[in-house]
C-alpha cells in the first residue's frame, strides 16, 4: 500500500514538473526553443506525454489551447534537434511527428477560437512568427539527422509552411501589413538557404529551398487578396513586396552563379515569380497612384545572362513550359515578318 501510494506521489511530481518547467527556453542556433525536458529516448517519456494532456484539458478556451499547443510543438521540436544530435533516429521521428500534432491542434483551435468570434490577431501573430523560426530550426536539423529520418524532418518542414500559410491569412483579416512582413521574413530565410545549400554544392537542397520560396511568395499574394477582399488599404504591403524584390533578386542571382547548369532552370523559376510579384505591386500602386520612388522596371541584378533577361521580360517570365513556348512563338512570329517584309522589297 505504501509503495503505491509513494509511486502515485512520484507520478505527481512528475506531471507537475513537466507542466511548471516545460517553457524554459534554450538557446538553438539564432533561436530560442523550450528545454526538451524528457526527451523520446528516456523510459519516463510517457509521463511527459501524459503532462502534456493534462496541460491541453487543463486550457480554458480555443485560444488558450492553441497557445498551449503552440507550445508543445515546440517543446517536442527541441526535442528533435536533441535526439538528432545523438543520432537516435526513432526518437527524432517520433518527436517530430509530435511537433506536426500539436501544431495542427493550435490551428485547428485558433480557426475554432475566431469562428467562436474571438480575437485571434495575438495569438496568430505569436504562431506565425514561431512557425516562421521553426523552418530555420529544421533546416538545422535536417543538416544533422541521420538520413533514415531525413523524410520525417522534410514532412515537418511542410507541416511548419502549412501552419504558417494558415496563420498568415487569419493575421491578413485584422493585419496584412504585419503578416506580409513576417511572410517576407521567411522568404528571406529560404533564399539564405538556398545560398548556403548552393555553398555546399547540394543541389537537392537549393532546389527544396526554392520550393518553399514559391510557396511562401503566393502567401504574400494571398495576404493581399484577403485584405482587398475586406476593402481594407493594401498600399503598404505593395509597397513592401515591391522594395524586398531588389534583395531577393540579388541573392537569387548570387545562387545562379554558384549552382551546376542542370539546377539553373529552377533559379530562373524562381526569379520569375519574383519578378510577377513585383510587377502585382508596381501595378496595384500605380492605379493608386502611390508608387514614389519605386523602381517600375523590375531590378534584375547584372550577375543574371542575358540570355535568361531575355526569358524574363514582361509577359514571358520563364515560369514554366507555357511560358517558353510564348517566347518560341513570339521569335517565329518576328521571323516570319521579316521574311515577309524582305519578300516585299524591289
Amino acid at each position: 500500500m505504501r509503495m503505491k501510494k509513494f509511486r502515485l506521489i512520484l507520478l505527481s511530481c512528475v506531471v507537475v514538473t513537466s507542466l511548471l518547467f516545460s517553457g524554459t527556453a534554450y538557446a538553438q542556433g539564432d533561436e530560442e526553443l523550450p528545454n526538451p525536458g524528457i526527451t523520446p529516448d528516456s523510459p519516463f517519456y510517457f509521463l511527459d506525454t501524459w503532462g502534456k494532456g493534462i496541460g491541453l484539458f487543463l486550457a480554458f478556451g480555443p485560444e488558450a489551447k492553441a497557445r498551449k499547443a503552440l507550445e508543445y510543438a515546440e517543446e517536442r521540436l527541441a526535442e528533435a534537434h536533441a535526439m538528432a544530435v545523438r543520432e537516435r533516429v526513432r526518437a527524432v521521428n517520433g518527436a517530430a511527428n509530435g511537433y506536426n500534432e500539436y501544431l495542427a491542434i493550435a490551428v485547428e483551435r485558433m480557426n475554432e477560437a475566431r469562428n467562436k468570434g474571438v480575437d485571434i490577431s495575438e495569438v496568430s501573430e505569436i504562431t506565425a512568427v514561431a512557425t516562421s523560426k521553426h523552418l530555420l530550426v529544421l533546416d538545422g536539423v535536417m543538416d544533422i539527422v541521420p538520413a533514415e529520418a531525413q523524410g520525417t524532418i522534410a514532412q515537418a518542414r511542410e507541416a511548419s509552411i502549412n501552419g504558417l500559410g494558415t496563420t498568415l491569412r487569419l493575421l491578413a483579416r485584422e493585419n496584412a501589413r504585419r503578416a506580409i512582413q513576417i511572410n517576407l521574413a521567411a522568404i528571406e530565410g529560404r533564399l539564405n538557404r538556398a545560398n548556403d545549400e548552393a555553398d555546399e554544392n547540394n543541389t537537392e537542397g537549393v532546389e527544396d529551398a526554392l520550393d518553399e520560396f514559391e510557396v511562401l511568395s503566393g502567401f504574400g499574394r494571398e495576404i493581399s487578396e484577403i485584405a482587398q477582399g475586406l476593402g481594407k488599404d493594401t498600399t503598404t504591403v505593395e509597397q513592401l513586396v515591391a522594395r524586398a524584390t531588389r534583395h531577393h533578386l540579388e541573392v537569387l542571382a548570387l545562387v545562379y552563379e554558384k549552382v551546376p547548369e542542370e539546377a539553373q532552370t529552377a533559379i530562373e523559376m524562381a526569379i520569375g515569380v519574383s519578378i510577377t510579384g513585383h510587377q502585382m505591386a508596381v501595378a496595384a500602386l500605380e492605379a493608386k497612384g502611390a508608387l514614389g520612388d519605386i523602381q517600375e522596371e523590375p531590378p534584375i541584378p547584372a550577375g543574371i545572362p542575358d540570355e535568361v533577361k531575355g526569358k524574363l521580360k514582361p509577359g514571358v517570365l520563364g515560369n514554366g513550359e507555357d511560358e517558353e513556348v510564348e517566347v518560341e512563338e513570339e521569335e517565329e512570329e518576328e521571323g516570319e515578318a521579316q521574311d515577309r517584309g524582305q519578300g516585299q522589297r524591289p
